[in-house]
């Protein structure tokens, strides 16, 4: 498949006459005498994300003093842009053109973040030279001297010819270019905290905010926590590169247009959902609703205050609409509603006012926003004769406007209703319920690592939740993707009833369970949030809400991905404590140390045999005697009866050992593991070293054997190879991703092969945290009365409230896993 056609890039022709211009204006009582800084960046539409970002982070290092106008190319009228890689290739070549042939002006692509003051650059001594960049083939970055540069690139050269053959007609003046200093243009892997001035995301399949999913399967970017933080900061400021005050240049001709002709008022089409409806009308009674704000854009329907106010059944119903003379006052001019309804019209509000007029909707309402958009490409014929082209930009980008606002306003409950000819097509929902607490389910099965992961997780949300034990048939051994958001595979008769009220959130873990969380999504038209534990079911996250799986499992990165070390557990310190008080004569008299020997048993990549586990108990139980004390060892169900002998035949004596037994009632592993004075896990459960890394002792990980890979094993691990790797162009810079390793990643994203877990990387970053270490290191005696804590279940929690929309968001560096 070809590039350009893969990613779209047969674009047609531009509708701008001009770049859009953003103004971060002086600030204090003292301007600079110095020139404004000119900035022109190179941009399209997907790339809003990265526009907001780049102007956020020259906002926080640019001296306040001085203006700086950051001018968006994006979409201009005039150039064949057929064959451009991005849909900005050759603007930068017209910004001597574009900023008049006088002065300086600095050209960034989109997809870069500044780290100091640009204005360093755009005063620095440039030698004569005509413009500076990396290389002459390398423009990514340029320091522009405009008079000389505007007979060498003229406008109508720039709008027809390739890339290549104006950068070549730079080259073939001597001494034009000149060699920007590297921390100006430092690339992805080139990255030096502390000495790099901007860093460009040049990688285009790696850019953290995955800009066009439907053309790259995105891998991670070890730099991706730079990106994010900024835009971390710039949602919690409640940054728009737009506002009220001051809109995008689209704006004003946008509400001209609606308008209609001269002296007419806006004929535009019907609204597209009826008020009235019976979701809306249960919603402004729970909110109590006696004050609503009717909001629409462009919409002359007639309707009168009488009419809207009996159709909400509200004491007080103002109407609002910019596009309407007499209507237009904003709302915050009329104070705050108990809510907000904004049912018809927001699609024609131009791309770079939506975000400050969906903040502004959010701002007016006390309790409730209720907001419907045209899920679908349409024409409206105004009521000149004027037809207005509606593009549908897709649901993803509406939800993050509303997630985005929603951050600043928790107190409101905000319903984003898609809409496909007049119908309800799909619903997202953020803040708080109306009624009460969040409904919650946990959509459980008959594995203990699974109930411990969800019951871990529901327990750090705070909020009630019902557990349903649900049951499974042989169909459940189904691909996840061949059952889809279905029942398939579900034994009904022995599991509870699955009917309404819905939940609002489900959460899952594991592979049969998958399924059937989407399907209560489908069920309640998307009003049931879905959070998903575990690699398997989770490997294409975009098919819940939020997705929490171990970075050793080396799924896809996406936005609602949340990576930990470990599994999530149930076990906390409460309930440790609880377990130490109960179980607190279980290990008796027996000489300490207390050594903990956790065993798991084989799996379908290592070997757990009699012989080994003879091996692991003579060896433990040297380690244990050596500081004078006991091994007590406790088993599980993957154990075996051959291996749990061998262990009782290596541990005689005064070491002890607890026998699993199936329907063991009180299983005293807690207890176990809350007496401890040291800890050793067999390696290959992940579970178990989630549990013991809790605990806070000394924690040791022995490895069992690993099998040789089988044929599948092999092929999926080529599969991922070859997904990840990154070939080069000639001038050192990855090239897009493509061919074969396009289609490889591909195979990954939607589950097609699934990677195998890396166990050993789940050591490796265990050891470096500091929270285990590895067999055979000897027993420091220092450390028993306490070892590093891996705390990760509360932060994952709060981020899940955040990704689901349910509370404000916590602070960047409480996002990341802690260890105490």
């Amino acid at each position: 498949m070809r590039l350009n056609r893969r990613t779209n890039r047969n674009r047609g022709p531009g509708t701008r006459a001009q770049p859009q211009a953003v103004v971060l204006r002086a600030r204090g009582s003292a301007p600079s005498a110095k020139p404004p800084v000119r900035i022109f960046v190179g941009t399209e539409p997907g790339q809003y994300r990265a526009e907001r970002v780049l102007v956020w982070s020259i906002e926080q290092v640019r001296d306040p003093s001085r203006t700086y106008e950051i001018h968006l190319m994006k979409d201009l009228v005039g150039f064949d842009r057929r064959h451009w890689l991005t849909g900005f290739t050759n603007y930068r070549f017209a910004i001597a053109h574009l900023a008049g042939g006088a002065g300086r002006a600095i050209y960034n692509d989109v997809d870069q973040i500044y780290l100091t003051d640009p204005a360093e650059l755009f005063d620095a001594d440039m030698q004569g030279h005509g413009y500076l960049a990396l290389s002459p083939d390398d423009t990514a970055v340029m320091l522009i001297d405009c008079a000389r540069m505007a007979p060498i690139w003229p406008l109508d050269l720039v709008r027809r010819e390739r890339r290549k053959s104006i950068e070549a007609r730079a080259r073939a003046v001597s001494g034009l270019w000149g060699e920007l200093p590297r921390p100006w243009h430092a690339r992805d892997w080139e990255y030096d905290a502390g000495r790099t001035r901007l860093l460009h995301f040049t990688t285009i399949h790696t850019q953290p905010w995955q800009p066009f999913p439907r053309a790259f399967a995105y891998l991670p970017n070890a730099n991706g926590p730079v990106w994010l933080d900024l835009e971390h900061t710039a949602d919690c400021a409640g940054f728009h590169l737009f506002t009220a005050d001051a809109p995008s240049d689209a704006y004003a001709p946008r509400l001209a247009q609606l308008r209609g002709a001269p002296g007419g008022g806006s004929r535009a089409r019907r609204p597209d959902v009826v008020v009235g409806a019976p979701d809306l009308a249960r919603l402004l009674a729970e909110a109590g609703a006696e004050t609503v704000l009717d909001y629409t854009f462009g919409v002359d329907d007639g309707s009168a205050a009488g009419d809207t106010q009996q159709a909400y059944g509200a004491r007080r119903v103002q109407r609002h609409d910019p596009a309407v003379p007499g209507l237009a006052a904003p709302p915050r001019s009329q104070g705050r509603f108990d809510a907000v309804v904004g049912r018809a019209g927001l699609e024609r509000i131009p791309d770079d006012d939506v975000p400050w007029v969906v903040d502004e909707l959010f701002a007016a309402a006390e309790r409730l926003l209720y907001v419907v958009v045209a899920d679908e490409a349409r024409r409206d014929v105004l009521g000149d004769g004027t037809v207005l082209r509606i593009r549908s930009r897709g649901r993803a980008w509406w939800e993050s406007h509303f997630a985005a606002a929603s951050l600043h306003h928790p107190a409101v409950r905000c319903r984003l209703v898609f809409a496909r000819r007049g119908e309800v097509a799909c619903l997202r929902e953020w803040g708080p319920c109306l009624s009460g607490a969040p409904r919650v389910w946990i959509l459980g099965d008959d594995k203990a690592g699974h109930a411990t992961q969800s019951l871990g997780l529901a327990r750090a949300l705070g909020w009630p939740y019902e557990v349903k034990d649900l049951r499974f048939t042989f169909r459940s051994r189904l691909s996840t993707r061949v059952r889809g958001a279905t029942l398939i595979g579900l034994d009904r008769q022995r599991s509870p009833a699955l009917e309404p009220p819905w939940p609002d959130i489900a959460i899952s873990t594991g592979r049969r369970a998958a399924p059937v969380a989407r399907w209560l999504a489908k069920q309640s038209r998307g009003l049931t949030r879905t959070v998903h534990l575990g690699r398997k079911g989770g490997e294409r996250a975009g098919t819940f809400d939020a997705v929490v799986s171990c970075a050793h499992f080396r799924l896809p990165t996406h936005a609602r991905r949340i990576e930990t070390t470990v599994p999530l557990t149930a076990v906390t310190h409460a309930r440790l404590s609880e377990a130490a008080q109960r179980w607190r004569g279980l290990f008796g008299d027996a000489p300490r140390p207390h050594v903990v020997l956790v065993v798991g048993g084989a799996t379908s990549q290592h070997h757990f045999d009699a012989a080994t586990a003879s091996r692991l108990a003579t060896e433990v139980r040297a380690f244990a005697e050596v500081a004078g004390g006991t091994v007590c060892a406790i088993t599980s169900p993957r154990t075996g009866t051959d291996a749990t002998e061998a262990l009782a035949a290596a541990l005689e004596g005064r070491h002890r050992l607890h026998r699993w037994e199936p329907g063991e009632r009180d299983n005293p592993y807690l207890g176990h593991l809350a007496l401890a004075d040291i800890l050793v896990v067999t390696g290959e459960s992940e579970s178990m070293l989630a549990e013991a890394a809790v605990v806070g002792r000394p924690l040791y990980i022995y490895p069992l054997p690993e099998k040789p890979p089988r044929l599948r094993t092999r092929l999926r691990e080529w599969v991922r190879r070859t997904g990840v790797s990154m070939p080069r162009k000639a001038k050192g810079t990855v090239r897009p991703q493509q061919g074969l390793e396009y289609y490889c990643a591909r195979l990954i994203e939607r589950g097609l092969v699934r990677t195998e877990r890396d166990v050993t990387c789940l050591h490796d970053r265990l050891i470096a945290l500091g929270v285990a270490r590895r067999f055979g290191a000897p027993l420091e005696r220092d450390g028993l009365d306490g070892g590093k804590v891996l705390a990760e279940i509360d932060s994952v929690a709060r981020r899940i409230r955040a990704l689901l929309g349910v509370c404000a968001p916590e602070p960047r560096e409480e996002r990341r896993a802690s260890v105490v």
